[in-house]
């Protein structure tokens, strides 16, 4: 099926690793014109010599840094940007009373305001150019919070309930905001997380990881190219009457009604 996708202004942000990597990979491959956004520039000059897209090096905790980025997508574009996938960090765990302030606010200020930032700097520019297409990726612990992940399940949720705000006020001009809720996905992320469970516990590392596997639906868990093709498709005018809400993607992991 074709996306319709072809000569869009594809601004990815957190493009250089997993879920945003592979939809800036996915994007490009629907013909769509991409301007990545990461920390790294060593990462982003990698994506540009693969995909052939703009780039700009921006810290998502850092607004200065994030308008002067979205500037430059604009600049590169010629127009504002028609979508914005915005993949911004995870959080560490542990046990509720662990966990110290810091760890609180760095959760909060890097995928939680790193996302407001980003909305805030590209949500005038569409309002402007009355078009465009938000595709948050935040992560199912958002609606099913994790005992042991108590930090990114409340910026997740913070996220969502700011995307469902936006999506009214934007709903109007003909722009959409939603969410892509993936399960554990097949990221450096999760191989963190096993090797610190592994190490935690004593145990080698394979049975750790097969262990958390026996516990999904499926079996296995995502890849960061299933996520991206979702993600591609709630950015795309296939899903026009789609905005507002979530997508959970993770296999039948989340016991849920809606």
């Amino acid at each position: 099926m074709d996306l319709g996708l072809v000569g869009k202004a594809a601004l990815v942000a957190g493009a250089t690793e997993g879920i945003g990597r592979a939809t800036a990979q996915v994007l490009a491959g629907e013909g769509a014109r991409i301007f990545a956004i990461a920390r790294r520039a060593e990462g982003l000059q990698a994506l540009q010599e693969e995909i052939g897209c703009g780039w700009a090096a921006a810290d998502l905790t850092d607004t200065a840094a994030i308008d002067a980025a979205v500037k430059a997508a604009c600049d590169h574009f010629g127009v504002a940007p028609d979508i914005l996938v915005v993949s911004a960090g995870a959080a560490q765990g542990g046990l509720f009373w662990d966990i110290d302030d810091q760890t609180w606010a760095d959760a909060m200020n890097l995928k939680f305001m790193g996302t407001v930032r980003l909305l805030r700097a590209v949500a005038p520019r569409m309002a402007k150019a009355g078009r465009g297409r938000i595709v948050v990726i935040v992560g199912n612990n958002g609606k099913q919070p994790s005992a042991r992940m108590a930090p990114g399940s409340a910026a997740n949720a913070a996220c969502l309930a700011v995307i469902s705000a936006l999506a009214e006020e934007l709903a109007p001009l003909g722009i959409s905001v939603n969410a892509l809720n993936p399960g554990p996905t097949r990221t450096n992320r999760w191989d963190v997380l096993i090797d610190r469970l592994a190490h935690t516990e004593g145990r080698p590392r394979a049975e750790v990881e097969a262990e958390c596997l026996a516990t999904m639906p499926r079996g296995r868990i995502g890849e960061p190219q299933e996520m991206a093709r979702l993600a591609a498709v709630l950015a795309s005018d296939l899903a026009d009457m789609i905005t507002g809400t979530s997508l959970t993607a993770d296999g039948g992991a989340t016991r849920a009604l809606a």
